[in-house]
């Protein structure tokens, strides 16, 4: 039976050679997103409440776990539980369990447990692949500060070598500051709408300062479609690949049902066009961050 399955997929192959372009994408995106990784963290900011930066935290930390496997970390370290939101597929935060396992803040019994691998698994294992270091929406538990971030990040980085870390929006909180002087690549996110470049245009100013290397170098943006929206109202780039806004590559997440409703993202969920530009993305995010 698997014999004959194979020969049918080749007819149809032959028969339309859109389907074997298709093919041959998937292919090479799988191909490059299973490469090995140079250890870093990836950065995901943006402008104000609501314009999609915790759900494409979620979605780059799910791509990058689907194909690299245990070693990577989605970091929350906003308030509200947006990450969580996102990813959790279990009530509760590891954020506070987690920092005091590593003597990093104060445990609640006194006592510090032997942190490994298996005993994180345990605690930050709420996501689906990625593990989650997260408060929930109504934890009182404080996320993860700008004095805490640096060793919490040096700390974690021994078992989760690739971090996508969600910010709070740009302002006056300090541990956006501190996530993005440590950060080797940066998401920038806003919604696409007729806003959407002036927001990313003042982004860039507010972060570039901050970054180790030019921002134009290791940045990408995402614009974020919140409504349905057609070609013909100058709404539509191209799903696959990416133009250039501000000389930064800059990628149209389309409007999705799945990504508007609430709970955890499950991938099998999204419609085609959203794995493709979460995918086509995902790409060039770790693009400089393959070991040749």
């Amino acid at each position: 039976m698997t014999e004959y399955r194979q020969i049918g997929r080749t007819m149809v192959r032959a028969l339309d050679p859109r389907i074997t372009a298709l093919v041959r994408a998937e292919r090479r995106r799988a191909e490059a997103l299973s490469a090995r990784l140079r250890p870093g963290s990836i950065a995901v900011v943006g402008p104000g409440p609501g314009v999609g930066r915790s759900t494409v935290a979620a979605l780059v930390a799910s791509v990058l776990a689907r194909h690299q496997g245990v070693g990577v970390l989605a970091v929350d370290t906003g308030r509200g539980g947006g990450l969580h939101g996102r990813l959790a597929l279990r009530p509760g935060g590891s954020t506070q369990e987690v920092l005091a396992g590593l003597g990093l803040r104060g445990s609640t019994d006194g006592r510090r447990p032997s942190v490994g691998h298996r005993w994180l698994r345990e605690r930050l294992a709420l996501a689906d692949r990625a593990m989650l270091l997260a408060g929930g929406p109504d934890d009182a538990e404080p996320p993860v500060t700008a004095a805490e971030y640096g060793a919490v990040s040096a700390a974690l980085s021994r078992w989760f070598p690739v971090r996508v870390v969600d910010t709070p929006a740009l302002g006056d909180d300090p541990v956006v500051a501190a996530v993005l002087t440590r950060a080797d690549r940066v998401v920038l996110v806003a919604g696409h709408d007729e806003r959407g470049p002036g927001r990313l245009a003042e982004c860039r100013s507010w972060i570039a300062p901050l970054l180790r290397e030019p921002l134009d170098r290791i940045g990408v943006q995402v614009l974020v479609d919140r409504e349905v929206r057609s070609a013909a109202a100058g709404g539509a780039l191209p799903v696959e690949g990416a133009k250039r806004i501000g000389g930064m590559p800059t990628h149209v997440l389309p409007y999705d049902p799945a990504l508007r409703a609430p709970g955890a993202l499950r991938w099998p969920d999204l419609a085609a066009d959203t794995r493709r530009a979460v995918l086509e993305t995902v790409m060039q995010i770790v693009r400089d961050m393959r070991l040749r």
